[in-house]
């Protein structure tokens, strides 16, 4: 490939001597570089003259094809090293909204710092849509729940509790702490989680059917109409954190205090590139892990 650039820059230059210059190689050597290539070829692509050379009108093709194999090379470069190097490169992450906002943006500036060439793609979305992405190899990095990595290699982070959410003038809102029996026959407001998991879970367990108002799957709108009046809800002290600042809302524990475990999980039958391994152990490393 590298007789390629050459010629591609005597085009450029004009001049063997300009190209020797800029690409750290001797006069004769791209002399010998441009005369080899020709003779592959069969007839002369320059025009010599004493003021250097010149593209013949009929060459224009070959510089054309030749700066189009130089772009394919370098593209398969930039994927190689994006695959192998450990210090540069992409990395796809899946997150749950919660983590996306609460714990990743600081790790985020400080890995920056001291890895400047490694970019990040995001995705962020609900357990299904992060576990289908990951099983596909679409992303390398999960964060997420426990439940929503099911199958896949999974480091816990830390305990989510789930929380009571409702008006701020709601009956409920009187009380300290509630019970999850206190649900029971009142309007309700699914999560972007819905029953799928692990708030499914926790009102099987107990034999309740929620009442369910509406049926959404955006927190934030769930949590206006909640402050509106149209019913409760539960959701996760971690994504109320995230959310609070756009709400009015009452948030009460539970009495029987239910978790969520949120985790990194990543698929082991999955191609991992270096530089997520360089992420993922800085990771754990910064929540000392």
């Amino acid at each position: 490939m590298k007789k390629y650039e050459i010629i591609i820059d005597v085009c450029k230059t004009g001049s063997f001597t300009k190209t020797a210059q800029r690409l750290n190689y001797s006069q004769a050597a791209v002399s010998q570089t441009v005369k080899s290539f020709e003779a592959e070829l069969g007839f002369p692509i320059f025009k010599r003259k004493k003021s250097g050379v010149e593209l013949l009108p009929a060459a224009r093709e070959v510089i054309d094809s030749l700066e189009k194999i130089a772009a394919e090379q370098n593209h398969l470069k930039e994927i190689s090293d994006s695959l192998t190097k450990s210090d540069s490169g992409l990395i796809r992450i899946g997150t749950i909204f919660s983590m996306a906002v609460n714990l990743l943006p600081n790790i985020l500036k400080e890995f920056h710092s001291v890895y400047p060439l490694i970019q990040f793609d995001f995705f962020c979305g609900e357990y299904d849509e992060i576990h289908s992405k990951l099983t596909n190899g679409e992303i390398d990095l999960a964060f997420t729940s426990k439940y929503g990595a099911e199958g896949f290699t999974q480091i816990e982070l830390f305990q989510d509790e789930f929380m009571a959410v409702m008006p701020v003038d709601h009956p409920l809102s009187k009380k300290m702490a509630l019970s999850i029996h206190d649900l029971e026959g009142v309007p309700y407001i699914p999560s972007g989680e819905k029953f799928d998991f692990e708030i499914g879970e926790i009102f099987n367990s107990v034999r309740i059917t929620p009442t369910v108002s509406f049926k959404l799957t955006d927190e934030l709108v769930s949590h206006k109409l909640i402050e509106a009046g149209f019913g409760v809800s539960v959701s996760t002290k971690y994504l109320l954190d995230a959310t609070m600042a756009f709400s009015n809302l009452s948030i009460r524990p539970f009495k029987e205090h239910y978790y969520r475990t949120l985790v990194m999980a990543k698929n082991d039958l999955r191609f991992f590139p270096a530089a997520a391994v360089t992420f993922m152990n800085f990771f754990l490393n910064y929540l000392q892990l």
